[in-house]
């Protein structure tokens, strides 16, 4: 699973000041944009006014990318300012009539004023690179659960559209992806008789976020150890990760990467079986067939590394270690966020079996990207950008200085992990990402 297309290495990211509110879009940054916590761009007025001169539909944009606020808006700089997400992001099913407009949209934009609206055109692959991750896990629970039979459509269509997720996940990172970025109307007409299946949120879909961990992975981690030679993702959480690691990694490596999926998770998939007898996991409850048997192909007398989003517990780490053992290979695990808030409720809490590599990056609590989705869902961008969850001061390597510190003072992990946790904080003095708010600081917020 990956792909072969041309590409371009990713820029460098800026330093890691965050300014107050969400972050604008920086045109330092060789044509990238800057997201906020949740991954979101603001739209300046300047791209906007160009997008309604090359003719873009004004109830499209309204459709897509809310208005941030009107002259009377309290929030700060929210005059004649779009958001690049909203509550058609975060409802996908219902957005699928639009995902046809909304890819001639990016093309005319590309046509008529190429390189003139790095926000507007990021907002835009971002939404359709969100309608096809999200049908493509669509389809994967679907087929997981009821395998396919003769002239199945599903399993021709959920390649597909991974492939469009991969393609605009590249073009996100600024990768060249020759598309396509819509589906055909064949698939969208499928997509849209699913009624089950559908996730709202995926955990880690930043993409500031998912291009400075695979710069990581690649210099600190791939690059050191030829030896590994796929990944491995775990869903939901981690989908737009793995995609987009399916153009960048190669990239950065100048080598061949296997990257595959497993949907496996404890924390909000509860009601699926995984587990087997003796500690076993059961690789059917977590694929389906055709990409069972590629990853069984691919781990066999190999080292796979697993990139969970999120460790907190790590029983997805740990099941995913188990389960490329199963298949003959070696695992090393590694989180994209970590729950270091846990440590300081409980002495007894400990991941340091479950994650190899933690990330040094506090994870971003799941009440805190409730609330900040419900007032997306609600339509309420002025409280999204009034939020405190967007001021929570300090910096991120402020932050992530502060867990190693932690991870030091536990004394349960090894040379070898807080080597590599010593090399993420120093590669992390690049990254451009905000400070994560703490739970309890934002109760009354």
């Amino acid at each position: 699973m990956i792909t072969t297309a041309n590409t371009v290495p990713l820029p460098p990211q800026g330093n890691t000041a965050h300014p107050a509110g969400p972050i604008p879009p920086d045109p330092r940054a060789g044509g990238t944009v800057a997201c906020d916590l949740l991954g979101l761009v603001r739209i300046p007025a300047t791209e906007l006014h160009l997008a309604a001169r090359v003719g873009l539909e004004s109830a499209l944009l309204d459709a897509f990318l809310p208005a941030a606020g009107g002259p009377r808006s309290a929030a700060a700089g929210a005059r004649h300012v779009r958001l690049g997400r909203g509550p058609a992001y975060y409802q996908p099913r219902t957005a699928l009539p639009s995902w046809a407009a909304l890819g001639e949209a990016l093309g005319h934009l590309d046509r008529q004023a190429p390189g003139q609206a790095p926000a507007l055109r990021h907002a835009l692959l971002d939404n359709l690179h969100n309608l096809a991750a999200a049908g493509a896990y669509t389809l994967w629970h679907s087929l997981t659960d009821r395998p396919s039979l003769t002239d199945d459509p599903r399993p021709a269509t959920l390649e597909r559209l991974l492939e469009i997720a991969t393609s605009t996940a590249a073009a996100l990172h600024n990768h060249r992806a020759a598309g396509p970025f819509a589906p055909h109307p064949g698939d969208l007409a499928l997509l849209q008789a699913h009624e089950a299946g559908w996730r709202t949120f995926r955990e880690l879909d930043s993409p500031i976020k998912i291009g400075n961990e695979l710069r990581f992975l690649a210099e600190h981690v791939l690059a050191p150890r030829p030896d590994i030679t796929a990944v491995l993702a775990p869903l939901y959480g981690s989908l737009s990760l793995a995609l987009t690691a399916r153009t960048v990694l190669p990239a950065l490596l100048g080598r061949p990467i296997d990257v595959h999926l497993v949907r496996l998770g404890f924390h909000d998939q509860g009601n699926v079986a995984y587990l087997g007898a003796g500690g076993t996991v059961r690789h059917r409850a977590t694929a389906p067939r055709a990409y069972r048997d590629r990853l069984t192909a691919a781990a066999r007398d190999t080292t796979v590394l697993v990139i969970d989003d999120n460790v907190g517990y790590g029983s997805t780490l740990r099941a995913a270690r188990a389960l490329v053992r199963q298949l003959g290979g070696r695992a090393v695990t590694r989180s994209v966020e970590s729950a270091w808030t846990l440590y300081y409720r409980s002495g007894r809490h400990d991941i340091a079996d479950a994650a190899d590599l933690p990330s040094l990056r506090p994870n971003l609590h799941h009440s805190i990207q409730k609330r900040l989705t419900g007032h997306l869902l609600r339509g309420d961008a002025g409280a999204y950008l009034r939020d405190g969850a967007h001021r929570a001061s300090g910096t991120l390597h402020r932050q992530m200085a502060a867990s190693f510190d932690l991870a030091v003072s536990t004394g349960t992990w090894t040379t070898a992990q807080l080597a590599a946790m010593r090399a993420e904080l120093a590669h992390a003095a690049s990254w451009n990402e905000p400070p994560v708010p703490r739970p309890a600081a934002l109760a009354a917020a």
